[in-house]
């Protein structure tokens, strides 16, 4: 990488960096391009040397966060464990994640930013969090719990069952607590890998 590109990549850093931290203080709404020049400590108008708009840069933060709550979920990460029971704790570690985040939830799954990948320069790169999630279920049908070529379909179904109990949690539209929830992910799982 040459030196400009190391300057663009280190201000782009600066800008994304100021977002975040709006996003985690005021939520979504609270992101102006006025706010985060603030914050960044540069005039808004630079941002937009650098992001077409404030879409491209919440798709950039979205993405940053998603990374984030991968390196969260490497955090439960216990080679004592078996296949499944790992993918019990990533499950649930991601559950936490979001739901002690709403505001991140909102940003990287229902606010209108676009295609984060298509507007980042990956459009076939899948976050981390998903590739986690396919790895150890690659081990679990490995280990006997699923058959392979149940391994995309079985991904689908925790997936939407992880965003659909966060959309219910964070909603407000869910009496359960949230360690009642974790029971309820663990209680999926194991069903989706009866054989």
């Amino acid at each position: 990488m040459d030196r400009k590109e190391i300057q663009k990549q280190r201000m782009m850093t600066y800008f994304i960096n100021a977002a975040k931290e709006i996003i985690k203080e005021e939520g979504v709404k609270g992101v102006t391009a006025r706010k985060v020049g603030e914050k960044a400590g540069y005039s808004y108008a630079t941002l937009y040397n650098y992001f077409k708009d404030i879409k491209a840069l919440l798709a950039y933060c979205a993405f940053d966060f998603l990374e984030d709550c991968h390196r969260y979920m490497i955090g439960f990460k216990d080679d004592n464990k078996d296949s499944m029971q790992q993918l019990i704790e990533y499950a649930c570690a991601y559950f936490r994640y979001f739901a002690e985040n709403p505001g991140l939830f909102y940003l990287v799954f229902t606010e209108d930013i676009g295609d984060i990948y298509k507007t980042l320069g990956k459009d076939k790169k899948r976050p981390s969090v998903g590739l986690l999630l396919e790895d150890t279920l690659v081990r679990c049908a490995r280990d006997g719990y699923i058959s392979e070529n149940k391994v995309d379909l079985v991904g689908e179904l925790i997936a939407s069952s992880l965003h659909g109990k966060l959309v219910f949690f964070i909603g407000g539209r869910s009496l359960m607590r949230p360690d009642e929830m974790i029971k309820l992910i663990e209680t999926d799982i194991k069903f989706l890998m009866e054989k």
